[in-house]
């Protein structure tokens, strides 16, 4: 029995590994052929090699010129991202920083990527009731691939990807109740404080509210450890960011809502935009305030609201920011496909096609690092309002209990471990 055991680990192991290796060999000939993206990975690639040989601070002019002129050298124009995120986000590029090759690295990094949407897409699905079947689980894999946000976020070589596990990763956690887990990986998640901070805000104040203080806990040791990890590198880092920050030359890439709206209304866009930020904030809090003791459940959706209102929160996004949506669009199939089975599974399909085609429409059916100002605008715009919009179509399933016979039949069906 041993050894049958073994044979059938082993044969699982090695089809992994070609799995693996095919993955990895499609990607550097992909990452051959798409030479003109890339430009995210690059400066993080860079900025962590530099650190690690030369001991030089990425956030200085001099390095950022010097990875510019890298770039132009292997055709990438790198000058509009330059590196300005918490130097402990270079743990992410530590990995790949061992290789010389900016060609291989790269397919390796996206290969990790890819992997990680699909991972962030199980573990969302796992923060649910919903079970469905393996081919289920690979046709959202190849949406949160496919779809727009997702491609930019891996062709350009962003850290969005693994942002997207780390947040999945806490949400399954929380709902599980491994909040050790929870609190490491929302700290792991900070390396896009900007992207992530309102969820990360609102979930620390749910874990108050519900006296789960080793979320907290754990997020602080996290974060003090990747910090004094890094200082020992760069013991100015805190420091050199935060001037950084103050002192930025140019804005970050992307756009505000305000910014989105003055493109179509360049006379009321800026207050609007304000307006807009204001009421969001204000809803944010009072669903916090609604659900602050709340169950699980309501924890999820509310969780998933707030990755959707950021980017109408005055935060500045990027288009592969919206790729953090992927967990909110699994909660509303889950919950359609809870209510109504089949019929949820139809429609869920049909939104995804039509959310899947709307977005590559938005970006006008391009690759582009830099997309046109009405493009961009029309992404920031409209597809947060979407998610907005499905979010509170399914809103009173969230958060009430199960009330009648039929839902309990339901629940105990398909939720046996997750009582709330």
């Amino acid at each position: 029995m041993r050894r049958s055991n073994l044979w059938i680990y082993g044969s699982l192991f090695l089809a992994l590994a070609v799995l693996i290796s095919l993955l990895v060999f499609l990607n550097y000939r992909l990452v051959q052929y798409q030479r003109q993206t890339g430009s995210d990975f690059f400066v993080g690639w860079q900025s962590m090699r530099l650190l690690l040989q030369e001991g030089v601070s990425p956030y200085a002019n001099t390095t950022a010129q010097r990875i510019g002129r890298m770039g132009v050298e292997v055709g990438l124009d790198v000058s509009w991202v330059p590196f300005n995120a918490p130097l402990y986000a270079l743990i992410l590029y530590l990995p790949f920083a061992i290789v010389k090759d900016f060609t291989l690295a790269r397919a390796l990094a996206l290969s990790v990527a890819e992997i990680s949407i699909g991972l962030a897409l199980y573990l969302s699905l796992q923060a649910t009731t919903w079970r469905p079947r393996a081919w289920v689980w690979g046709v959202l894999a190849l949406f949160g691939i496919g779809w727009f946000p997702g491609a930019m976020a891996l062709l350009g070589g962003s850290v969005i990807p693994a942002v997207v596990l780390f947040v999945s990763l806490g949400l399954w956690a929380v709902r599980t109740r491994h909040e050790e887990i929870a609190g490491v990986a929302l700290g792991l998640a900070m390396v896009r404080p900007h992207v992530v901070g309102i969820l990360i805000v609102v979930i620390l104040l749910w874990a108050l509210f519900t006296r789960r203080n080793l979320i907290l806990l754990w997020f602080l040791i996290t974060v003090v450890l990747l910090s004094l990890f890094f200082a020992l590198f760069l013991p100015s880092w805190p420091l050199e960011y935060l001037a950084m920050l103050v002192n930025r030359q140019r804005p970050l890439v992307g756009l505000t809502v305000g910014e989105a709206l003055r493109v179509f209304f360049p006379g009321i866009g800026t207050r609007l935009g304000l307006a807009i930020s204001a009421m969001m904030g204000a809803v944010l809090l009072v669903e916090l305030m609604l659900h602050r003791r709340g169950g699980l459940r309501a924890f999820v959706w509310l969780a998933s609201l707030s990755l959707v209102v950021t980017p109408w929160t005055g935060i500045r996004l990027r288009p592969e920011d919206l790729s953090l949506f992927l967990p909110a669009i699994v909660l509303v199939g889950s919950l359609w496909i809870e209510r109504w089975q089949r019929v949820g599974l139809i429609l869920f399909g049909v939104i995804g096609v039509m959310l899947g085609i709307g977005a590559w429409g938005m970006a006008g059916w391009r690759i582009m690092e830099r997309l046109p100002p009405q493009n961009l605008a029309l992404l920031i715009l409209l597809i947060p309002l979407m998610g907005i919009a499905l979010l509170y179509w399914v809103r009173w399933w969230a958060i009430r209990p199960p009330s009648v016979w039929m839902d309990l039949i339901r629940q105990e069906d398909i939720e046996p471990s997750l009582e709330e």
